[in-house]
Protein backbone atom coordinates (compact mmCIF):
# COMPACT_ATOMS: atom_id res chain seq x y z
CA UNK A 1 0.00 0.00 0.00
CA UNK A 2 2.89 2.35 0.78
CA UNK A 3 4.19 1.87 -2.78
CA UNK A 4 0.86 2.82 -4.36
CA UNK A 5 0.47 5.88 -2.11
CA UNK A 6 3.95 7.10 -3.01
CA UNK A 7 3.78 6.16 -6.71
CA UNK A 8 0.37 7.16 -7.95
CA UNK A 9 1.53 7.21 -11.59
CA UNK A 10 2.73 3.60 -11.40
CA UNK A 11 -0.49 2.58 -9.70
CA UNK A 12 -2.58 4.15 -12.44
CA UNK A 13 -0.47 2.44 -15.11
CA UNK A 14 -0.94 -0.95 -13.44
CA UNK A 15 -4.71 -0.42 -13.28
CA UNK A 16 -4.74 0.12 -17.05
CA UNK A 17 -2.19 -2.49 -18.14
CA UNK A 18 -2.94 -5.39 -15.79
CA UNK A 19 -6.42 -6.20 -17.20
CA UNK A 20 -4.93 -6.21 -20.70
CA UNK A 21 -2.22 -8.65 -19.65
CA UNK A 22 -4.73 -10.92 -17.97
CA UNK A 23 -7.10 -10.98 -20.96
CA UNK A 24 -4.53 -11.35 -23.74
CA UNK A 25 -5.36 -14.58 -25.63
CA UNK A 26 -2.75 -17.26 -26.17
CA UNK A 27 -1.30 -17.04 -29.69
CA UNK A 28 -1.14 -20.76 -30.30
CA UNK A 29 -3.00 -23.96 -29.49
CA UNK A 30 -0.22 -25.09 -27.15
CA UNK A 31 -1.78 -22.80 -24.53
CA UNK A 32 -5.15 -24.47 -25.20
CA UNK A 33 -3.84 -27.31 -23.00
CA UNK A 34 -4.85 -30.20 -25.27
CA UNK A 35 -5.18 -33.32 -23.17
CA UNK A 36 -5.78 -36.84 -24.37
CA UNK A 37 -6.46 -37.92 -27.93
CA UNK A 38 -8.35 -35.50 -30.16
CA UNK A 39 -10.70 -36.42 -33.00
CA UNK A 40 -10.76 -34.94 -36.47
CA UNK A 41 -13.48 -32.38 -35.75
CA UNK A 42 -11.55 -31.09 -32.75
CA UNK A 43 -8.40 -30.81 -34.85
CA UNK A 44 -10.34 -28.89 -37.51
CA UNK A 45 -11.78 -26.43 -35.02
CA UNK A 46 -8.36 -25.82 -33.44
CA UNK A 47 -6.76 -25.27 -36.86
CA UNK A 48 -9.53 -22.91 -37.99
CA UNK A 49 -9.04 -20.81 -34.85
CA UNK A 50 -5.29 -20.63 -35.37
CA UNK A 51 -4.80 -20.51 -39.17
CA UNK A 52 -2.81 -17.43 -40.30
CA UNK A 53 -4.20 -17.95 -43.80
CA UNK A 54 -7.75 -17.71 -42.51
CA UNK A 55 -6.83 -14.72 -40.35
CA UNK A 56 -5.44 -12.94 -43.41
CA UNK A 57 -8.65 -13.65 -45.34
CA UNK A 58 -10.71 -12.21 -42.48
CA UNK A 59 -8.57 -9.07 -42.43
CA UNK A 60 -9.17 -8.72 -46.16
CA UNK A 61 -12.90 -9.01 -45.48
CA UNK A 62 -12.62 -6.21 -42.93
CA UNK A 63 -10.83 -4.11 -45.54
CA UNK A 64 -13.53 -4.84 -48.12
CA UNK A 65 -16.23 -3.71 -45.68
CA UNK A 66 -14.29 -0.52 -45.01
CA UNK A 67 -14.04 0.08 -48.77
CA UNK A 68 -17.80 -0.33 -49.06
CA UNK A 69 -18.36 2.16 -46.23
CA UNK A 70 -15.97 4.54 -47.98
CA UNK A 71 -17.75 4.17 -51.31
CA UNK A 72 -21.17 5.07 -49.91
CA UNK A 73 -19.82 8.47 -48.83
CA UNK A 74 -19.68 9.40 -52.51
CA UNK A 75 -23.43 10.07 -52.35
CA UNK A 76 -23.01 12.53 -49.48
CA UNK A 77 -22.03 16.22 -49.57
CA UNK A 78 -18.44 17.23 -49.01
CA UNK A 79 -17.85 19.92 -46.38
CA UNK A 80 -14.71 22.05 -46.25
CA UNK A 81 -13.31 25.16 -44.59
CA UNK A 82 -10.67 27.55 -45.93
CA UNK A 83 -8.83 30.32 -44.11
CA UNK A 84 -6.89 32.71 -46.36
CA UNK A 85 -4.98 35.98 -46.46
CA UNK A 86 -4.81 38.25 -49.51
CA UNK A 87 -2.77 41.44 -50.06
CA UNK A 88 -3.40 43.79 -53.00
CA UNK A 89 -0.80 46.23 -54.26
CA UNK A 90 -1.67 48.67 -55.67
CA UNK A 91 -5.14 48.94 -54.19
CA UNK A 92 -7.72 49.57 -56.94
CA UNK A 93 -9.45 52.93 -56.58
CA UNK A 94 -11.72 55.29 -58.48
CA UNK A 95 -12.19 59.03 -58.63
CA UNK A 96 -15.62 60.24 -57.58
CA UNK A 97 -16.47 63.89 -58.14
CA UNK A 98 -16.84 65.83 -54.95
CA UNK A 99 -15.68 62.75 -52.99
CA UNK A 100 -12.15 62.29 -54.18
CA UNK A 101 -10.41 58.94 -54.50
CA UNK A 102 -12.33 55.98 -53.13
CA UNK A 103 -10.63 52.56 -52.55
CA UNK A 104 -12.43 49.66 -54.24
CA UNK A 105 -10.84 47.00 -52.02
CA UNK A 106 -8.84 46.61 -48.84
CA UNK A 107 -5.08 46.27 -48.99
CA UNK A 108 -5.10 43.30 -46.58
CA UNK A 109 -8.00 40.87 -46.42
CA UNK A 110 -8.43 37.86 -44.14
CA UNK A 111 -11.26 35.43 -44.86
CA UNK A 112 -12.76 32.19 -43.56
CA UNK A 113 -15.02 30.27 -45.89
CA UNK A 114 -17.19 27.22 -45.06
CA UNK A 115 -18.30 25.41 -48.22
CA UNK A 116 -20.17 22.31 -49.33
CA UNK A 117 -20.45 20.40 -52.58
CA UNK A 118 -23.22 17.90 -53.31
CA UNK A 119 -22.91 15.68 -56.39
CA UNK A 120 -26.15 15.43 -58.35
CA UNK A 121 -25.15 13.45 -61.42
CA UNK A 122 -21.76 11.86 -62.05
CA UNK A 123 -22.52 9.67 -65.03
CA UNK A 124 -23.29 6.73 -62.66
CA UNK A 125 -19.69 6.76 -61.39
CA UNK A 126 -20.63 6.86 -57.68
CA UNK A 127 -23.22 4.11 -58.11
CA UNK A 128 -20.68 1.97 -59.94
CA UNK A 129 -18.06 2.50 -57.24
CA UNK A 130 -20.47 1.59 -54.46
CA UNK A 131 -21.83 -1.48 -56.24
CA UNK A 132 -18.31 -2.72 -57.00
CA UNK A 133 -17.34 -2.28 -53.34
CA UNK A 134 -20.50 -4.09 -52.24
CA UNK A 135 -19.70 -6.99 -54.56
CA UNK A 136 -16.14 -6.90 -53.22
CA UNK A 137 -17.47 -7.69 -49.74
CA UNK A 138 -19.17 -10.76 -51.20
CA UNK A 139 -15.93 -11.80 -52.86
CA UNK A 140 -14.01 -11.35 -49.59
CA UNK A 141 -16.60 -13.43 -47.70
CA UNK A 142 -16.15 -16.21 -50.25
CA UNK A 143 -12.38 -15.95 -49.84
CA UNK A 144 -12.85 -16.59 -46.12
CA UNK A 145 -14.95 -19.64 -46.97
CA UNK A 146 -12.29 -20.79 -49.43
CA UNK A 147 -9.56 -20.41 -46.81
CA UNK A 148 -11.61 -22.51 -44.39
CA UNK A 149 -12.00 -25.28 -46.97
CA UNK A 150 -8.27 -25.26 -47.77
CA UNK A 151 -7.34 -25.40 -44.07
CA UNK A 152 -9.83 -28.23 -43.53
CA UNK A 153 -8.36 -30.28 -46.40
CA UNK A 154 -4.80 -29.71 -45.19
CA UNK A 155 -5.72 -30.80 -41.65
CA UNK A 156 -7.60 -33.88 -42.86
CA UNK A 157 -4.72 -34.93 -45.08
CA UNK A 158 -2.17 -34.43 -42.29
CA UNK A 159 -4.44 -36.21 -39.79
CA UNK A 160 -4.86 -39.31 -41.96
CA UNK A 161 -1.18 -39.36 -42.90
CA UNK A 162 -0.29 -39.22 -39.21
CA UNK A 163 -2.56 -42.20 -38.53
CA UNK A 164 -1.12 -44.06 -41.51
CA UNK A 165 2.45 -43.44 -40.34
CA UNK A 166 1.59 -44.74 -36.87
CA UNK A 167 0.10 -47.91 -38.34
CA UNK A 168 3.14 -48.33 -40.58
CA UNK A 169 5.36 -48.04 -37.51
CA UNK A 170 3.31 -50.69 -35.71
CA UNK A 171 3.67 -52.99 -38.73
CA UNK A 172 7.43 -52.33 -38.89
CA UNK A 173 7.84 -53.12 -35.18
CA UNK A 174 5.73 -56.25 -35.61
CA UNK A 175 8.05 -57.36 -38.42
CA UNK A 176 11.03 -56.86 -36.11
CA UNK A 177 9.41 -59.02 -33.41
CA UNK A 178 8.53 -61.76 -35.89
CA UNK A 179 12.08 -61.81 -37.17
CA UNK A 180 13.45 -61.93 -33.64
CA UNK A 181 11.31 -64.97 -33.00
CA UNK A 182 12.40 -66.52 -36.27
CA UNK A 183 16.06 -65.81 -35.47
CA UNK A 184 15.73 -67.61 -32.14
CA UNK A 185 14.11 -70.62 -33.79
CA UNK A 186 16.70 -70.70 -36.56
CA UNK A 187 19.54 -70.34 -34.05
CA UNK A 188 18.17 -73.26 -32.05
CA UNK A 189 17.99 -75.36 -35.22
CA UNK A 190 21.57 -74.43 -36.06
CA UNK A 191 22.80 -75.29 -32.57
CA UNK A 192 21.55 -78.83 -32.97
CA UNK A 193 22.87 -79.06 -36.53
CA UNK A 194 19.54 -79.00 -38.39
CA UNK A 195 20.19 -75.86 -40.49
CA UNK A 196 23.46 -74.39 -41.74
CA UNK A 197 24.95 -71.15 -40.39
CA UNK A 198 24.02 -69.18 -43.53
CA UNK A 199 20.34 -69.62 -42.58
CA UNK A 200 21.03 -67.83 -39.30
CA UNK A 201 23.01 -65.13 -41.08
CA UNK A 202 20.19 -64.59 -43.56
CA UNK A 203 17.66 -63.99 -40.76
CA UNK A 204 20.11 -61.61 -39.05
CA UNK A 205 20.42 -59.59 -42.25
CA UNK A 206 16.62 -59.43 -42.59
CA UNK A 207 16.32 -58.41 -38.94
CA UNK A 208 18.84 -55.58 -39.38
CA UNK A 209 16.93 -54.35 -42.42
CA UNK A 210 13.65 -54.53 -40.51
CA UNK A 211 15.12 -52.48 -37.67
CA UNK A 212 16.25 -49.86 -40.18
CA UNK A 213 12.77 -49.75 -41.66
CA UNK A 214 11.31 -49.36 -38.17
CA UNK A 215 13.65 -46.43 -37.49
CA UNK A 216 12.65 -44.83 -40.79
CA UNK A 217 8.98 -45.40 -39.94
CA UNK A 218 9.49 -43.71 -36.56
CA UNK A 219 11.00 -40.70 -38.35
CA UNK A 220 7.98 -40.56 -40.67
CA UNK A 221 5.69 -40.56 -37.62
CA UNK A 222 7.65 -37.69 -36.07
CA UNK A 223 7.49 -35.69 -39.28
CA UNK A 224 3.77 -36.34 -39.75
CA UNK A 225 3.10 -35.31 -36.14
CA UNK A 226 5.11 -32.12 -36.65
CA UNK A 227 3.16 -31.33 -39.80
CA UNK A 228 -0.15 -31.73 -38.00
CA UNK A 229 1.09 -29.77 -34.97
CA UNK A 230 2.06 -26.91 -37.27
CA UNK A 231 -1.45 -26.76 -38.73
CA UNK A 232 -2.84 -26.72 -35.18
CA UNK A 233 -0.55 -23.88 -34.17
CA UNK A 234 1.45 -26.01 -31.75
CA UNK A 235 5.16 -26.62 -31.31
CA UNK A 236 6.47 -29.11 -33.86
CA UNK A 237 7.80 -31.31 -31.05
CA UNK A 238 4.67 -31.23 -28.92
CA UNK A 239 3.20 -34.65 -28.11
CA UNK A 240 -0.05 -35.34 -29.91
CA UNK A 241 -2.53 -38.18 -29.71
CA UNK A 242 -5.31 -38.58 -32.27
CA UNK A 243 -8.23 -40.96 -32.43
CA UNK A 244 -7.98 -43.76 -34.96
CA UNK A 245 -10.69 -43.08 -37.54
CA UNK A 246 -8.85 -44.64 -40.47
CA UNK A 247 -11.89 -46.62 -41.51
CA UNK A 248 -14.03 -47.20 -44.57
CA UNK A 249 -17.66 -46.68 -45.48
CA UNK A 250 -19.50 -46.74 -48.75
CA UNK A 251 -19.99 -43.32 -50.35
CA UNK A 252 -23.17 -43.26 -52.39
CA UNK A 253 -22.73 -40.41 -54.86
CA UNK A 254 -22.46 -40.37 -58.63
CA UNK A 255 -19.91 -38.39 -60.59
CA UNK A 256 -22.67 -36.28 -62.15
CA UNK A 257 -24.09 -35.36 -58.74
CA UNK A 258 -20.63 -34.47 -57.46
CA UNK A 259 -20.00 -32.17 -60.43
CA UNK A 260 -23.40 -30.47 -60.07
CA UNK A 261 -22.78 -29.85 -56.36
CA UNK A 262 -19.32 -28.47 -57.08
CA UNK A 263 -20.64 -26.02 -59.68
CA UNK A 264 -23.30 -24.84 -57.24
CA UNK A 265 -21.17 -24.69 -54.09
CA UNK A 266 -17.54 -23.96 -54.96
CA UNK A 267 -16.53 -20.57 -53.47
CA UNK A 268 -14.10 -20.00 -56.35
CA UNK A 269 -16.88 -20.14 -58.92
CA UNK A 270 -19.17 -17.94 -56.84
CA UNK A 271 -16.39 -15.39 -56.36
CA UNK A 272 -15.60 -15.38 -60.08
CA UNK A 273 -19.26 -14.72 -60.90
CA UNK A 274 -19.24 -11.77 -58.51
CA UNK A 275 -16.07 -10.49 -60.18
CA UNK A 276 -17.90 -10.70 -63.50
CA UNK A 277 -20.59 -8.42 -62.06
CA UNK A 278 -17.85 -6.09 -60.82
CA UNK A 279 -16.46 -6.03 -64.35
CA UNK A 280 -19.86 -4.91 -65.69
CA UNK A 281 -19.90 -2.02 -63.25
CA UNK A 282 -16.26 -1.22 -64.05
CA UNK A 283 -17.38 -0.58 -67.64
CA UNK A 284 -20.13 1.71 -66.33
CA UNK A 285 -17.63 3.58 -64.17
CA UNK A 286 -15.21 4.01 -67.06
CA UNK A 287 -18.02 5.31 -69.28
CA UNK A 288 -19.00 7.99 -66.76
CA UNK A 289 -16.57 10.35 -68.49
CA UNK A 290 -18.91 10.52 -71.48
CA UNK A 291 -21.50 12.35 -69.35
CA UNK A 292 -21.53 15.82 -67.79
CA UNK A 293 -20.85 16.11 -64.07
CA UNK A 294 -23.52 18.11 -62.19
CA UNK A 295 -22.97 19.43 -58.65
CA UNK A 296 -24.50 21.93 -56.26
CA UNK A 297 -22.02 24.15 -54.46
CA UNK A 298 -22.49 26.65 -51.67
CA UNK A 299 -20.36 28.68 -49.27
CA UNK A 300 -20.56 31.17 -46.40
CA UNK A 301 -17.69 33.64 -46.01
CA UNK A 302 -16.50 35.76 -43.07
CA UNK A 303 -13.96 38.50 -43.98
CA UNK A 304 -12.10 41.38 -42.39
CA UNK A 305 -8.88 43.33 -42.46
CA UNK A 306 -7.51 41.71 -39.26
CA UNK A 307 -6.42 38.12 -38.70
CA UNK A 308 -9.41 37.58 -36.40
CA UNK A 309 -11.73 38.68 -39.22
CA UNK A 310 -12.41 42.02 -37.58
CA UNK A 311 -11.59 45.57 -38.61
CA UNK A 312 -13.26 47.97 -40.96
CA UNK A 313 -12.79 48.43 -44.66
CA UNK A 314 -14.72 48.02 -47.84
CA UNK A 315 -14.71 44.21 -47.71
CA UNK A 316 -18.13 42.74 -46.99
CA UNK A 317 -17.85 41.02 -43.56
CA UNK A 318 -20.44 38.34 -44.30
CA UNK A 319 -21.54 36.82 -47.59
CA UNK A 320 -22.89 33.57 -48.98
CA UNK A 321 -23.63 31.99 -52.31
CA UNK A 322 -25.14 28.81 -53.74
CA UNK A 323 -24.88 27.58 -57.31
CA UNK A 324 -25.45 24.64 -59.58
CA UNK A 325 -22.63 23.74 -61.92
CA UNK A 326 -22.32 21.33 -64.83
CA UNK A 327 -18.99 20.32 -66.29
CA UNK A 328 -18.60 18.26 -69.43
CA UNK A 329 -15.24 17.23 -70.85
CA UNK A 330 -16.38 16.51 -74.39
CA UNK A 331 -12.88 16.05 -75.86
CA UNK A 332 -10.03 14.22 -74.09
CA UNK A 333 -8.24 12.66 -77.05
CA UNK A 334 -9.93 9.30 -76.57
CA UNK A 335 -9.01 8.95 -72.88
CA UNK A 336 -12.47 7.87 -71.74
CA UNK A 337 -12.97 5.66 -74.80
CA UNK A 338 -9.72 3.80 -74.11
CA UNK A 339 -10.68 3.39 -70.46
CA UNK A 340 -13.96 1.80 -71.49
CA UNK A 341 -12.13 -0.45 -73.95
CA UNK A 342 -9.80 -1.64 -71.20
CA UNK A 343 -12.69 -2.34 -68.82
CA UNK A 344 -14.44 -4.38 -71.50
CA UNK A 345 -11.22 -6.28 -72.25
CA UNK A 346 -10.86 -7.04 -68.51
CA UNK A 347 -14.41 -8.37 -68.52
CA UNK A 348 -13.68 -10.67 -71.47
CA UNK A 349 -10.54 -11.91 -69.69
CA UNK A 350 -12.59 -12.72 -66.58
CA UNK A 351 -15.12 -14.57 -68.71
CA UNK A 352 -12.31 -16.72 -70.16
CA UNK A 353 -10.94 -17.32 -66.64
CA UNK A 354 -14.40 -18.38 -65.50
CA UNK A 355 -14.57 -20.99 -68.27
CA UNK A 356 -11.09 -22.23 -67.34
CA UNK A 357 -12.00 -22.39 -63.64
CA UNK A 358 -15.18 -24.30 -64.45
CA UNK A 359 -13.13 -26.86 -66.39
CA UNK A 360 -10.63 -27.13 -63.53
CA UNK A 361 -13.42 -27.73 -61.01
CA UNK A 362 -14.87 -30.54 -63.13
CA UNK A 363 -11.40 -32.07 -63.52
CA UNK A 364 -10.69 -31.85 -59.77
CA UNK A 365 -14.01 -33.50 -58.95
CA UNK A 366 -13.44 -36.31 -61.44
CA UNK A 367 -9.88 -36.90 -60.23
CA UNK A 368 -10.96 -37.13 -56.58
CA UNK A 369 -13.97 -39.27 -57.52
CA UNK A 370 -11.85 -41.77 -59.47
CA UNK A 371 -9.32 -41.98 -56.63
CA UNK A 372 -12.20 -42.67 -54.25
CA UNK A 373 -13.62 -45.42 -56.44
CA UNK A 374 -10.15 -46.91 -56.90
CA UNK A 375 -9.78 -47.04 -53.11
CA UNK A 376 -13.23 -48.69 -52.91
CA UNK A 377 -12.02 -51.52 -55.10
CA UNK A 378 -8.60 -51.77 -53.45
CA UNK A 379 -9.71 -51.94 -49.81
CA UNK A 380 -11.70 -55.16 -50.16
CA UNK A 381 -8.78 -56.78 -52.00
CA UNK A 382 -6.26 -55.48 -49.45
CA UNK A 383 -8.29 -56.83 -46.53
CA UNK A 384 -8.52 -60.24 -48.17
CA UNK A 385 -4.78 -60.12 -48.85
CA UNK A 386 -4.01 -59.39 -45.17
CA UNK A 387 -6.18 -62.30 -44.05
CA UNK A 388 -4.50 -64.60 -46.56
CA UNK A 389 -1.01 -63.36 -45.63
CA UNK A 390 -1.65 -63.94 -41.92
CA UNK A 391 -2.85 -67.48 -42.57
CA UNK A 392 0.06 -68.12 -44.93
CA UNK A 393 2.54 -66.93 -42.32
CA UNK A 394 0.93 -69.05 -39.61
CA UNK A 395 1.04 -72.19 -41.75
CA UNK A 396 4.57 -71.53 -42.99
CA UNK A 397 5.79 -70.89 -39.44
CA UNK A 398 4.30 -74.16 -38.21
CA UNK A 399 5.81 -76.03 -41.14
CA UNK A 400 9.19 -74.42 -40.46
CA UNK A 401 9.08 -75.51 -36.84
CA UNK A 402 8.52 -79.03 -38.11
CA UNK A 403 11.26 -78.54 -40.69
CA UNK A 404 8.78 -79.13 -43.52
CA UNK A 405 9.76 -75.90 -45.27
CA UNK A 406 12.81 -73.69 -45.58
CA UNK A 407 13.93 -70.60 -43.76
CA UNK A 408 13.66 -68.64 -47.01
CA UNK A 409 9.96 -69.46 -47.40
CA UNK A 410 9.26 -68.26 -43.87
CA UNK A 411 11.07 -64.99 -44.60
CA UNK A 412 9.03 -64.62 -47.77
CA UNK A 413 5.82 -65.25 -45.83
CA UNK A 414 6.78 -62.62 -43.27
CA UNK A 415 7.57 -60.09 -46.03
CA UNK A 416 4.24 -60.84 -47.69
CA UNK A 417 2.43 -60.19 -44.43
CA UNK A 418 4.21 -56.87 -43.88
CA UNK A 419 3.53 -55.79 -47.44
CA UNK A 420 -0.15 -56.75 -47.22
CA UNK A 421 -0.61 -54.83 -43.97
CA UNK A 422 1.08 -51.75 -45.42
CA UNK A 423 -1.04 -52.05 -48.58
CA UNK A 424 -4.22 -52.08 -46.50
CA UNK A 425 -3.08 -49.04 -44.51
CA UNK A 426 -2.25 -47.27 -47.76
CA UNK A 427 -5.63 -48.14 -49.27
CA UNK A 428 -7.51 -46.85 -46.21
CA UNK A 429 -5.43 -43.68 -46.20
CA UNK A 430 -6.03 -43.14 -49.91
CA UNK A 431 -9.78 -43.61 -49.41
CA UNK A 432 -10.03 -41.08 -46.58
CA UNK A 433 -7.82 -38.51 -48.30
CA UNK A 434 -9.70 -38.99 -51.57
CA UNK A 435 -13.01 -38.52 -49.75
CA UNK A 436 -11.70 -35.32 -48.14
CA UNK A 437 -10.46 -34.12 -51.54
CA UNK A 438 -13.82 -34.91 -53.14
CA UNK A 439 -15.67 -32.94 -50.47
CA UNK A 440 -13.25 -30.05 -50.94
CA UNK A 441 -13.76 -30.24 -54.69
CA UNK A 442 -17.53 -30.01 -54.11
CA UNK A 443 -17.10 -27.01 -51.81
CA UNK A 444 -17.93 -28.82 -48.56
CA UNK A 445 -16.09 -30.57 -45.75
CA UNK A 446 -16.10 -28.15 -42.82
CA UNK A 447 -16.58 -29.55 -39.31
CA UNK A 448 -19.93 -29.63 -37.60
CA UNK A 449 -20.44 -27.00 -34.87
CA UNK A 450 -19.21 -28.16 -31.48
CA UNK A 451 -21.92 -29.44 -29.14
CA UNK A 452 -22.61 -27.27 -26.11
Amino acid sequence: MWFFRKNKTWAAALVIVLPLLLTTPAPAADQANIRGPIDLDQALRIALRYSPTLAAARHQLTGAKALKAQAITGYLPTLSATYSFKRIDPVPAMEVPSMGTIAMADENTYSLQAAFEQPIFTGFRITAQYTMAKLGVGVAELQVQLAKLDVALAVKTAYFQYLASQKALVTAKQAVELLKSQLKTTQDFHDVGIVPVNAVLKVKVELASARQRATAAANVVALARSRLNTLLGRSVNAPLEVRDILGYHKVAISLGDAIRRAKAQRPELKAMRLRMQQADWAVTKAASGFYPQVVIQGAYTWAGTDWNLGGGGVTEPHSWHIMAAAKWNFWEWGRTYQGVSKARADKRALKAQLRQLDDQVVLQVKEAYLRLRDADNTIATARAAVAAAKENYRITQERYKEQLTTNTELLDAQNLLTRAQNDLTGALTSFNVALASLRRAMGTGLPMPAKR
